[in-house]
């Protein structure tokens, strides 16, 4: 065998180690299945980070998911939570349940999901009042995730 076959040879085997490593990793890539902004229906807030909407796929045809706000982390009930933070949680879910319910118009903009068949989706809230995190944000309601968990809310 020529030195120059067993180069080709083993240039072949290499690329096809680094096809096979790389597309596992094109697959888990988020997915935008529903590009752009897209009108949806309020069904209910969850949580200030979490709301349930319906929207139209295709003419006659309606799904509904679970949106998650992207980077925006939120004060929690939870009996381990200082009073103040329990108090801002209130605060939280009431000014979403409100903020979403004055709007005349609620759309999501660029939903992520793992696969189009998910029942959970990452996006911005968007009204006609403007971003629904950041209002919330600027209501010292949230705040990004990006800030240490054990940061107090009480301030």
């Amino acid at each position: 065998m020529s030195k120059k076959s067993c180069f080709k040879r083993c240039r072949m085997r290499v690329l096809t180690g680094v096809i096979a490593c790389c597309v596992p990793l094109l697959a888990l890539a988020e997915y935008v299945p529903f590009p752009g902004k897209l009108a949806v229906h309020l069904l209910e807030v969850q949580a200030p980070n979490i709301i349930f909407v319906n929207f139209e796929t295709w003419p006659g045809f309606l799904r509904s998911v679970q949106v998650i706000l992207p980077d925006t982390a939120v004060p929690e009930d939870t009996p381990q939570a200082d009073s103040c933070e329990r108090e801002k949680a209130h605060k939280a879910l009431g000014f979403t349940q409100e903020f979403l319910a004055a709007a005349k118009k609620i759309y999501v903009k660029d939903m992520r999901m793992n696969t189009s068949a998910d029942e959970q989706a990452y996006s911005e809230i968007l009204t006609d009042k403007g971003s629904l995190s950041q209002a919330l944000k600027k209501e010292g309601l949230a705040r990004s995730e990006s800030v240490p968990a054990d940061t107090s809310w009480c301030q």
